[in-house]
Order: C-alpha cells, then sequence, then structure tokens
C-alpha cells in the first residue's frame, strides 16, 4: 500500500510546479516529538492514538499552497492502508500516529524529503525549489489492528462473493442457460464440435480466444481475426477455469465458458477486471502442434513481420507526400518532418519544458477516419513537457502553442511511434495525424 500511496503522489508531483508554503501559514504549525511538524483543527473522542503496523482509514488530501493536487474525496474516497515505519523523520505515518478516530490535522513535510528519500529519486527536479513544503490534510477516519482488519476483509469478501453469485444466476436465468457447471463452477456451452485427442500436457495448443465481463459488451482481449494464438497445454495461462476449458475442448471445436471469480481473477481481480468478477470467453481450439512446429513457425513469421516492416518504411515518404498534395497542405516541414499548421491563436506564453499542459486531441488515419478522441472520451490528456511522457512529435508540438491554442500536425513515424506497432490500425512506421487543443498550462 505504501507503493501505492506515494506512487499517486509521485505521478502528480511530476505533472505540477512546485512552490513554497507561506512563512505564515507554518509559522502556525507545531513539531510533535516524532519531529511531525502538524496543525491540529479537531480532536475526536477517540482516546487511542494510531500506531505502527495498524489499518488506517482516513480522507486525505495534499497541496502545495493553495492548489490541491489530490483529494480522496473527489477521487477514489476514504482510503486503508498500513501504517508502516516513517521513511524520514516527520512523514506522513509519523504524522498518523498523533491521530486518533475523528482527529483532523494537517501535517507538513519538506519537499526535498519526499522526492530524495519516499520517492527514492537520485537528485532533486530541476523543478523544484529546495526547502519547499508538501502540505496533508488528513481525516482520522477509523485504526484497527490487522487481525481485525483481516476479519473485515473476509466479511466484505463473502459478501462481493454473494452478489457475484446472485448476478451469475441472473444471468443464467435470464439468457435460458440451463447447462450444469463442472464441479469447480465452469460453465462450458460448446459452439461447435471437434475431431480428435483433447490436449495433453506439453501439446501447443493454437486458439482464437475473446474475453469479456459478464453483463458486459465490451471486448478486454480478442484475436479473432488477427494471428493465432499459440499456447502450451498444462503451463500457468490466464485464469484456472480457462485452462479446465481448454482441456474440454477437441481440434477444430469451439466453445463458450463462464469463468466465475474463484477459478478466474480471485479476490483480487487483474489488471483491468475488478476483483469478484465473473468472465466469459469464446475459445475455438484451431489445432494442436509440436513445438517444434510452432518454433519454425514463429520463425517464418518473424522473417515475415521483418519484410512487412522493411515494406512499410519504404512506402512512408510516398505516403506522406501523397497525402501533403491531396489535401493541399502549404505548410513546411521542421528539422524533424514535423508539419505544423496554428488553427487558433491562443494567449500568454508558450509551453516549454516542465511546464504542464493538458490538451485535447483527435487522431486521424491518412484517409481521414477518427481513430481516437478525448473529446469523445471526454479524458483531457495532462503531462509534463520535456520529460518524455509522450512522442517526440506531440513535445515539439506543444512548444509552437499557446493556452488556447488549436493546431493541426502531422508527425512521420520518426517523431511518432517508429517501426512500434500501437495498435491494429497504427501499423509499424505509419505517419500520424492529429488535431490538439491546449486547454491549460501550468508554470
Amino acid at each position: 500500500m505504501r507503493n501505492i500511496l506515494f506512487s499517486i503522489t509521485v505521478v502528480t508531483f511530476f505533472a505540477t510546479v512546485i512552490f513554497s508554503c507561506s512563512n505564515g501559514e507554518l509559522s502556525q504549525y507545531k513539531t510533535a516529538d516524532n519531529g511531525t511538524l502538524y496543525k491540529l483543527y479537531y480532536t475526536g473522542d477517540d482516546t487511542t492514538k494510531a500506531v505502527e503496523s495498524e489499518i488506517v482509514t482516513v480522507n486525505l488530501s495534499y497541496r502545495l499552497g493553495d492548489s490541491v493536487l489530490f483529494n480522496s474525496n473527489t477521487e477514489e474516497g476514504p482510503m486503508r492502508f498500513p501504517i508502516t515505519e516513517p521513511i524520514f523523520k516527520g512523514d506522513l505515518y509519523a504524522g498518523l500516529t498523533l491521530m486518533g478516530t475523528g482527529d483532523s490535522i494537517s501535517i507538513a513535510v519538506v519537499a526535498d524529503s519526499f522526492y530524495l528519500k519516499t520517492a527514492a529519486l537520485k537528485k532533486l527536479p530541476e523543478f523544484v525549489t529546495p526547502g519547499s513544503h508538501l502540505i496533508y490534510d488528513i481525516k482520522l477516519l477509523k485504526h484497527i489492528s490487522g487481525e481485525e482488519w483481516q476479519l473485515e476483509l473476509e466479511q466484505l469478501n463473502k459478501e462481493k462473493q454473494r452478489k457475484e453469485k446472485a448476478i451469475l444466476q441472473n444471468y443464467l436465468v435470464n439468457n435460458k442457460i440451463f447447462t450444469d457447471p463442472t464441479k469447480s463452477g465452469l460453465y462450458f456451452m460448446p459452439i461447435k464440435k471437434g475431431r480428435g485427442a483433447k490436449p495433453d500436457t506439453g501439446d501447443m495448443c493454437q486458439l482464437y480466444i475473446s474475453v469479456k465481463e459478464l453483463n458486459s459488451d465490451d471486448i478486454l482481449y480478442s484475436n479473432f481475426g488477427e494471428r493465432p494464438l499459440d499456447v502450451e497445454y498444462g503451463k500457468e495461462f490466464d485464469t484456472k477455469g480457462f485452462r479446465e476449458g481448454l482441456g474440454m475442448l477437441q481440434p477444430g471445436g469451439a466453445a463458450t465458458l463462464i469463468v466465475p471469480s474463484w477459478i478466474g481473477v480471485g479476490q483480487s481481480g487483474r489488471e483491468v477486471v475488478a476483483p469478484f468478477t465473473t468472465l466469459v470467453y469464446e475459445v475455438e481450439l484451431i489445432a494442436i502442434r509440436s513445438l517444434e512446429e510452432v518454433k519454425k513457425d514463429r520463425a517464418q513469421y518473424k522473417i515475415e513481420q521483418e519484410a512487412e516492416k522493411e515494406r512499410l518504411k519504404a512506402e512512408e515518404p510516398s505516403k506522406i507526400e501523397e497525402y501533403i498534395s491531396r489535401e493541399k497542405i502549404n505548410v513546411e516541414p521542421t528539422e524533424s518532418g514535423l508539419y505544423f499548421k496554428e488553427l487558433v491563436p491562443g494567449k500568454g506564453d508558450y509551453a516549454v519544458d516542465g511546464n504542464t499542459v493538458t490538451i485535447e486531441y483527435v487522431h486521424y488515419d491518412l484517409d481521414g477516419n477518427v481513430l481516437q478522441s478525448s473529446y469523445e472520451d471526454k479524458t483531457p490528456f495532462t503531462f509534463m513537457v520535456g520529460t518524455g511522457a509522450v512522442i517526440k512529435g506531440w513535445e515539439e508540438a506543444v512548444k509552437l502553442m499557446k493556452n488556447g491554442s488549436k493546431a493541426w500536425m502531422l508527425l512521420p513515424s520518426s517523431i511518432g511511434y517508429g517501426d512500434y506497432q500501437r495498435k491494429k490500425e497504427v501499423k509499424p512506421y505509419s505517419p500520424l495525424v492529429f488535431e490538439l487543443e491546449i486547454i491549460d498550462i501550468k508554470k
């Protein structure tokens, strides 16, 4: 939890200009015996104080001056994590041990200590003012022992699993699924019958797979219509439920698998899948092959891929020339090859290294099809200029823009994604077309 908590903090700091608290504000703070610089706002009825190893539930925000960088009330709700040994004198964990349930305090920590000790950076970032302070605003909602937390967690997990089972049962009823589950809880529903022996340990299974959450149409992963996937049967791959279902297929066969969390993602979840989530797979077993066959196939595929990359690389200049001619682009490229045209002028200063910019963008292919739009997704993108957080073409383009500026740009792959295939529509050596709008610049 320490890593989770502070990883959020590190990212936010790198996207924000650091400045110091006023001396007037810090003059109202007291120094506790453990070195915590704090200011008390409210004392609850709890006479006990939180101690190391206890689990705390808090409303937590942190700020620099009057600028709030994170607030659990508006982001994730109350945070819960263990109190560990302080990383430096007077840090967040030390401050928590001053508190009982219901207490509200602010603590101030030196940014230098945070970056060099908590974040373990080798040197203080250039944009951080040495000696500046970060302020944590904390309300302690609860503190309990690890044993109490385990009991709470067990009860919480039982309730989540109960809800999952109820949702699964409703799904089966509504979709008129009368298949009995296997002993483990897997629902195996054949789509197409195969022929031959089922997979055995060590067999290489050539597959098409798609997976989504129960009651969702959003596909989490699919390779249907693309290159088949080779999986060695008997080795750990994906979920226990998927592996069980794969073992029930014959070559040429296909099936739908309903995989509850207890043989799937479990109580921890997987990446974008929440804990206690039932998954639905469609699996087609194309063939069972030997490892030697798969190695030979992969070697040939690698040769073909390299040849395809060389073809795309050779074609890129003519694609750009054809696009420039067709669209009647009348701007000259920069030294890097960037074609840039301002559509709406902005105000103020140009964005420079160290600034945090928030942008809206639309990504097009060379035929004018929209591949992605932050306007449609309602997800403006924020990054710090000069940190390498985005492709080189964006870094160069935003430095030609001011707050409120809108621009069109064409990026050759050398300042885009290069020989990397970003997504199905963006192949290696693909020129990129964007419209960008800077909606905020922070110094």
